[in-house]
């Protein structure tokens, strides 16, 4: 059997307690944040630097567009000898230019640039997608770290006031007005609350740790943020259908259509003659260029016969790109999906907000009556406890529900792949050096 010894709580002293939690001197706002991650972010970088590749290799597709053009000189020494005579040295010069243009291929110069035009634009959209998804990533690492720090003020005030139940407990225990079990239930129930303040101050370490690996920050001194949980009201005539074509997940899935389509007409284009013209110029001589000659020509070349291959080679291309086709209906189907869902999720939790906010209200104002009339034997502990836990209850889902809703929000922009990222930092035309 357990030896019970009374213990003394009081708010001063699970202040004491209480003193050693995180404290920051650097605050930061949401648009420090979000200038740190536009300029350091490494997924970004990889975005950019992935747009600017693709926009380099356009160039070199359009070189197709001219003349191929090459020149060459050479100049060789060697001796000689016939019979008993001496070496005789010898010198000669060479040179020459050379020019080749591709006059008619089936039409397959064409459709790689365009293809490579399609496989920019899609790389433009997933620039764009990447920075609707960090831009989440930011938002959400935010709210989390804004959670926390609210949550570690709001386990402090519980502990604080678990503290003031105890020793009004203990006070009636000591008069004879309470039994021990009272006093246990409510000892523990603080010590739960101190272990809370605990787990909220490692959760708000991982949020912070969370939030500056978006920043590209290894090493960085604590930082509180500045801000609330707040969420704007949703929309509520959306059409899913136009909002599912202005995504960036559909034009890449447009694109790779397109890419597909041109993929089968340089496929094709290999059953047309290709038709190509030549000129070259040349010179040589021993010790200077003496001679000089030139000519010019035009080539055409057309597969007679490649035991089929060429065939099944343009019924692949067709395959694909009946694949690409599906695919985009695929796309806009499981975007209309994900859009209904973050919208229904989007509302579900904007509507719960007013709703916590009336629960909340409630159990404040039935927490501070029933705590006048425990004090005073009107109700019993049982009542009253039920009543403080429920307040308890409350806060920590209202400070959820906040969490939940800006959260929501961003989810929603992210579906349609909205993004503040480029409009306010030009980051496209920054990291290409040329922008579309």
């Amino acid at each position: 059997m357990l030896l019970f010894k009374p213990h003394r709580f009081s708010a001063a002293a699970v202040l004491l307690l209480l003193a050693g939690s995180l404290f920051a001197d650097v605050s930061l706002s949401w648009l420090d944040c979000f200038d740190r991650t536009v300029h350091n972010n490494i997924d970004l970088s990889i975005a950019r630097l992935k747009l600017k590749e693709a926009e380099a290799a356009l160039k070199s597709q359009q070189s197709v567009y001219y003349p191929d053009v090459s020149a060459g000189a050479g100049r060789s020494v060697g001796e000689s000898k016939e019979g008993g005579a001496g070496w005789d040295g010898k010198e000669s010069l060479s040179a020459s230019l050379n020019a080749s243009y591709t006059i008619f291929d089936g039409f397959g110069n064409r459709a790689r640039v365009t293809r490579t035009e399609a496989e920019l634009y899609a790389e433009k959209a997933n620039f764009d997608q990447t920075c609707s998804n960090i831009e989440y990533d930011l938002r959400k690492a935010f709210s989390d770290q804004i959670y926390a720090q609210e949550l570690m003020d709001l386990v402090k005030s519980i502990a604080e006031r678990r503290a003031d139940s105890a020793r009004l407990v203990e006070m009636r225990y000591a008069g004879g007005r309470e039994h021990k079990g009272s006093l246990l239930l409510k000892q523990a129930q603080l010590s739960e609350a101190l272990y809370s303040v605990e787990d909220a101050e490692r959760a708000l370490v991982l949020a912070r740790r969370r939030l500056a690996s978006l920043m590209k920050e290894r090493d960085f001194a604590p930082f509180r943020l500045t801000g609330e949980l707040h969420a704007n009201a949703p929309p509520s005539g959306a059409s899913l259908d136009e909002l599912a074509r202005q995504t960036p997940s559909y034009h890449s899935a447009e694109a790779d259509l397109k890419a597909a389509e041109q993929g089968f007409i340089i496929t094709r284009s290999a059953r047309f003659p290709k038709v190509t013209a030549s000129a070259s110029l040349t010179g040589f001589g021993e010790h200077d260029i003496k001679t000089e000659s030139w000519q010019t020509g035009i080539a055409v070349s057309l597969p007679l016969f490649t035991g089929g291959q060429l065939s099944q080679d343009i019924i692949v291309a067709g395959l694909k790109r009946e694949q690409s086709r599906l695919n985009a209906e695929k796309t806009m189907l499981d975007l209309m999906n994900s859009l209904q869902a973050a919208l229904n999720t989007y509302r579900s939790t904007y509507a719960a907000m007013h709703v916590q906010d009336a629960q909340l209200e409630a159990a404040e104002t039935r927490a501070t009556v029933a705590r006048t009339q425990y004090q005073q034997g009107l109700i019993s502990f049982q009542d009253w406890d039920t009543i403080e836990n429920s307040l308890i209850t409350a806060q920590r889902n209202w400070l959820s529900n906040r969490r939940a809703s800006d959260q929501a929000e961003a989810a929603w922009q992210n579906a349609m792949g909205l993004s503040s990222i480029e409009q306010v930092s030009g980051i496209r035309n920054q990291g290409s050096g040329g922008g579309e």
